[in-house]
This record gives C-alpha cells, sequence and structure tokens, in this order.
C-alpha cells in the first residue's frame, strides 16, 4: 500500500495488474552481466521505480567532469550514499524500488537488510551471472561505444585489473534473507525474461540464501 492508500501494483507478462507488497528488487552481479538491461526490462513491465548506481555517477561526472581513472573511482564513493539514499527514499514513501549494482561484498547484506527490517518490505534478490570471458568481451565493446567515459574503463590498464579481480572467476549471490533467483545471462537473448518477471511480481513468505560473494568468490 502507497503512502497515499492507494494500493501498489505490478504487471504481470500476460498483461494482468497484480497487487505486491512493496519490494526491495536487488540486481546484481559482476561486471557486463546484463545489470542494467535486466533491471530497465523488470521497470517497464512492473512499473517499479529503479535505482542504478551507474546512472548516478554518470550524472556526477556530467555535473563536475571526469578525468582519469582514479577520478572515477572517487567519484563512486561520493556516489554510493547517494544511491543508497534513494533507494531509502522510495522505501519511505511505502513504494518498492529496483537496486541495480554489482552488490560483490558481503557488507552490501548489513544495510539492505537493514532496509527491509526498518521499512517492512520484502527483498527479492536477481542475480545475473555470465561466463567471465563472454562478460569481458562485453564490456571491452561497451567501453569503446556506449559507455560513458567518465568510467575511464576503456584503457589497457583498466583491463588488467578488471581481468584480476573480476574476469577469472564466477560470483555467488548475496547471502541475504531474500527471494533469489540467478540467472544466466551469457546469452542475454536466451534468457527466459517472463521467469524473472514472475518471480519479482511473486508473494510468499521470505526465504533464505546462503552464500558468499566477495573477490575470492568461486575460484
Amino acid at each position: 500500500m502507497r503512502t497515499d492508500g492507494t494500493p501498489a501494483f505490478a504487471k504481470a507478462s500476460v498483461g494482468r495488474k497484480v497487487p505486491v507488497n512493496p519490494k526491495l528488487v536487488i540486481v546484481g552481479g559482476s561486471l557486463a552481466t546484463g545489470k542494467s538491461t535486466i533491471s530497465t526490462l523488470i521497470a517497464q513491465r512492473t512499473g517499479i521505480a529503479r535505482v542504478s548506481l551507474d546512472e548516478i555517477k554518470e550524472a556526477l561526472f556530467d555535473l563536475v567532469g571526469y578525468r582519469d581513472r582514479a577520478w572515477s573511482k572517487e567519484i563512486g564513493r561520493v556516489a554510493f550514499p547517494a544511491f543508497r539514499d534513494c533507494i531509502e527514499l522510495h522505501l519511505q514513501r511505502g513504494d518498492s524500488v529496483i537496486a541495480d549494482a554489482t552488490f560483490l561484498w558481503v557488507s552490501d547484506a548489513d544495510w539492505i537488510h537493514a532496509f527491509s527490517e526498518k521499512y517492512g518490505v520484502e527483498i527479492v534478490q536477481v542475480w545475473l551471472t555470465a561466463d567471465p570471458q563472454v562478460a569481458r568481451q562485453r564490456m571491452i565493446v561497451r567501453s569503446q561505444t556506449t559507455r560513458h567515459p567518465g568510467h575511464n574503463d576503456a584503457l589497457e590498464s583498466v583491463m588488467d585489473e578488471f581481468d584480476a579481480r573480476f574476469f577469472n572467476k564466477t560470483f555467488i549471490p548475496l547471502p541475504l534473507r531474500a527471494w533469489t533467483i540467478v540467472v544466466d545471462t551469457t546469452n542475454l537473448d536466451a534468457v527466459d525474461n517472463d521467469s524473472i518477471i514472475s518471480h519479482v511480481i511473486a508473494s510468499g513468505a521470505k526465504q533464505s540464501h546462503e552464500g558468499i560473494a566477495s573477490d575470492a568468490a568461486s575460484q
């Protein structure tokens, strides 16, 4: 129920609107696994507001400029509190919200659980994974084409860093008390979008998922 007394609705794939309780929808995964694509799809199909960490960073790049990789990392540090605050603004109003970021660090589970408990919202996790070499190639293509230049991730030195941190392993989902679905996005055209939407709008008791997500995950 929204704060103005009207029920929140999500649109099912068949076009029928069904009422849902407020949800915090986590769309996470390593680099270039399709988070923006999938989170945007969920937002379009359900009407749930979407908050993207990358898009907040890019807005800051446009406001204050961009320089080098170190600058990009500092902008990321500044953007993250705004990312969390924007998520909380939606939850404060009794609205569902989609949070789009990598969510690779176990510490993220702490503030996500805190929000869930504070606002009484269900957590839904859509975890994206892909063959690391496929994701690497996607990263190269987008950094040279559609990626905001402020990220400074088109440099060869940056790819060396990413190879060591991200593209030599597969990450597992955050250990959240959440409904969790793991989606293989190696072939984005083969992803069952209807299944993802059904997962997001499904109601029911929270389920626990145990796992470890860190730089050392699934070597």
